[in-house]
């Protein structure tokens, strides 16, 4: 009798394991940093609670990278319509914090919607421009803006630098795609002219007075440039080598303002220097290349849109927390992966290694095993 072939759909490599092994690491560093913030303090229940979320986390990206490519690319559309709904029920509930509605009380978790946002447009975006009926069309580049749309909710929020990070994942996936180039010029072209008329029209008078915080800071020393000054002194006191594990005398202080998430990056470099900055760098720069140099091997432009919207977003939040922690960008709530405390974050970035895994693992054709 014939004996059908069992057919293998992973097939995982060293790469793989190294990535897993950087995402531990970076946990590893985000709770010994965190703990240093919060120690001695009324917030030192967030050590306990981070420590939960990253366990969490660990699993939801093993349940990703073990899950069937069927249903994650089913899961996509459910999570993207999930998302909006919650992104609109947040502007409606939600919980107010320093001016801003864009989290869900449930309980003792926080949930942040446009995170799960975030996720959801990656899976969705890859779905429908992998489609061949919309790769070269135009009607395809309508879909992208479409399904990008609901960004307008939180910005509604009101959450500038989710804004901008989701429209830069837009963008970066429509170039890996095969949209025309005209589209695509277009698209650029338009950004461009219209950044100077948002600036002036959209933003609110903080969000402005951030991005002018960084071409002048002593001028807004006490207002918007003072997180920054802050932030820069902690990281100019960790110089090389840094001050030791709990010896930075700046974090010690307590005195740069939101150093548990938006400059945790500060605790971090002050306390581990220049060498250990340039080590974290150097992890999330292994995951990086590990996703990207695989990208043309990978199965099929799903999995390539998947890779390159990924990487995109973890590039974009280490960009943009680094920079502003050292005062090269403009203060925005973009949390810094796997360091900064965060529950909601850490979960989707962690499914968002899940999903660059399972690129990687996912063969490029079956292999006959058995």
């Amino acid at each position: 009798m014939y004996k059908f072939p069992r057919i293998r759909e992973n097939e995982y490599s060293i790469g793989d394991v190294v990535i897993v092994a950087a995402v531990v690491i970076l946990m590893i560093l985000g709770l010994a940093t965190l703990r240093s913030v919060v120690i001695e303090t009324k917030e030192v229940a967030r050590f306990q609670k981070q420590l939960i979320w990253n366990l969490v986390a660990f699993g939801v990206m093993f349940y990703v990278i073990l899950e069937r490519e069927i249903r994650i690319k089913m899961f996509g559309k459910i999570v993207y319509v999930l998302s909006i709904t919650l992104l609109v029920l947040v502007l409606l509930v939600g919980k107010t914090v320093y001016g801003a509605r864009r989290w869900i009380d449930i309980g003792p978790f926080d949930l942040q919607p446009s995170e799960l946002f975030k996720l959801a447009l990656v899976l969705m975006l890859s779905s429908v421009m992998s489609d061949p009926k919309n790769e070269e069309s135009f009607s395809g580049f309508l879909k992208s803006i479409l399904i990008v749309s609901p960004a307008v909710l939180v910005f509604l929020e009101p959450d500038l630098g989710m804004t901008i990070m989701l429209t830069f994942v837009w963008f970066v996936i429509l170039v890996a795609s095969r949209v025309k180039l005209r589209y695509i010029l277009w698209t650029l072209g338009l950004g461009i002219t219209s950044t100077p008329l948002a600036f002036f029209t959209l933003l609110k008078d903080y969000q402005r007075a951030r991005v002018l915080a960084i071409l002048n800071p002593e001028k807004h020393l006490h207002s918007a440039a003072y997180n920054v000054m802050m932030s820069t002194m902690a990281i100019a006191n960790g110089g090389v080598r840094g001050t030791g594990y709990g010896l930075g005398t700046v974090t010690n202080m307590k005195i740069v303002p939101m150093q548990h998430t938006d400059f945790i990056f500060s605790a971090y470099a002050e306390q581990f220097g220049l060498v250990g900055s340039l080590f974290l760098l150097a992890l999330y720069g292994t995951i990086l290349v590990l996703a990207l140099t695989k990208l043309k091997k990978l199965k099929d432009n799903f999995w390539r849109y998947v890779t390159v919207g990924s990487c995109g977003i973890f590039a974009f939040h280490i960009f943009e927390n680094v920079g502003m922690n050292i005062g090269l960008m403009p203060v925005t709530g973009i949390p810094l992966p796997f360091i900064s405390y965060g529950g909601t974050s850490t979960i989707i970035f962690a499914a968002l290694v899940g999903l660059i895994i399972k690129a990687r693992a996912v063969s490029k054709e079956p292999r006959q095993v058995g």
